[in-house]
């Protein structure tokens, strides 16, 4: 068994580092390496390494998939990934408006010290009180006692700010304390404070619907198959069973595959890579479902603006960039028996370099 500790600090940290391990301890049961996890998932091989590495919080998607390559259950993972996820939200929130709400209660705290004087009252003579309601008829009369002339003028300080409250008008009622000016100075900074906290709030839910919407376009599953494996006449040798979580059946066949998204459509179970080439260590792959009877372009190893694309004879052609990460794929072409796989072109290319490779080689280029 891992130790689920020594990742992070904190709440968030504690949690994260569970996680890690027992995403960790999944994969050491289930015999996956990295690469064989990458192929049946729709993560690259970088993304669980820093998974299982305790480096980047899984998303939802990762953590379900993870479990069924394993064969496995998933809600312990999600409910660590839930806890993960709520600690996190409650860190972002301590950050911003919660320094507010500590900082109210005290200023409230000190604006209500005129509060208590009525029942405080009886304790104290009459002449003090009577001397209460004197000033508070007189305030807008009232003018600065002179300073002395030998006073020192720090002295003096304390003389004009007591004269400066004793000239201010009043704002309230009669028996109505006047907010104090750590309450205003509050006040004035709680709709700064406020947008900060929508602020923090905001970037949190982007960051985890980044992190569940924007994932990489990785093909999720199958072996890679070798040239000599692959390149068969119908194109089904080296196809490999469904995880062991139970039998999966595909979403459509042929022409009802055209333009979907093969994982949308279970067609990865069985996907095997039926062409290959390199292109400035950027592989470029076709794979092909002899399921769905559907292909569609995957690379890997490329950069943001990198792209892939398929055509086929009859004119279809679809692509698809680089936009996180290191990988992305296409959507899918419908392939049969008078249009086989063979017949389908695919081409990675690297525009900051004005370089294009495809297969077959010589082949009609996209």
């Amino acid at each position: 068994m891992f130790d689920e500790g020594g990742y992070g600090s904190g709440a968030s940290g504690g949690a994260h580092d569970r996680l890690a391990a027992r995403m960790r301890a999944m994969k050491e049961r289930s015999g996956l390496s990295y690469g064989r996890l990458a192929d049946r998932t729709h993560y690259s091989r970088s993304s669980w390494e820093r998974f299982l590495n305790g480096k980047q919080v899984p998303s939802r998607v990762a953590v379900e998939q993870l479990a069924a390559a394993a064969g496995e259950e998933k809600e312990p993972l999600l409910a660590l990934l839930d806890e993960v996820l709520a600690s996190e939200r409650a860190a972002a929130l301590a950050d911003g408006p919660g320094s507010v709400q500590t900082t109210g209660p005290q200023s409230a705290g000190r604006a209500q010290g005129p509060g208590p004087a009525p029942r405080a009252a009886p304790a104290q003579s009459a002449a003090p009180a009577a001397a209460v309601t004197t000033s508070t008829t007189t305030t807008k009369t009232a003018v600065p006692a002179p300073v002395p002339p030998t006073q020192d003028p720090a002295e003096a300080r304390p003389s004009r700010w007591a004269a400066r409250k004793a000239t201010r008008p009043a704002k309230a009622p009669a028996g109505s304390p006047e907010p104090g000016p750590w309450r205003r100075r509050a006040v004035a900074w709680l709709p700064a404070a406020r947008a900060l906290g929508y602020v923090t709030l905001g970037a949190l839910l982007g960051a985890v619907i980044s992190v569940l919407v924007l994932a990489p376009g990785n093909d999720p599953v199958g072996t890679v198959a070798g040239p000599s494996a692959s390149a068969t006449a119908d194109g089904k040798k080296g196809a490999k069973s469904v995880p062991a979580a139970g039998t999966i059946k595909v979403g459509c066949s042929s022409d009802t595959c055209l333009r979907r998204e093969p994982q949308a459509m279970d067609c990865q179970w069985d996907a095997t890579t039926v062409r290959q080439t390199w292109l400035r260590g950027m592989q470029i792959e076709l794979r092909y479902s002899a399921a769905c009877q559907a292909v569609w372009g995957r690379i890997e190893g490329g950069t943001i603006g990198d792209s892939v694309t398929i055509k086929d004879k009859g004119g279809h052609e679809l692509s698809s960039e680089i936009r996180v990460e290191r990988d992305t794929y296409t959507r899918m072409l419908a392939v049969a028996a008078d249009r086989p796989w063979q017949e389908v072109t695919i081409c990675g290319k690297i525009p900051r370099f004005h370089e294009q490779e495809c297969s077959p080689v010589g082949a009609v280029q996209p």
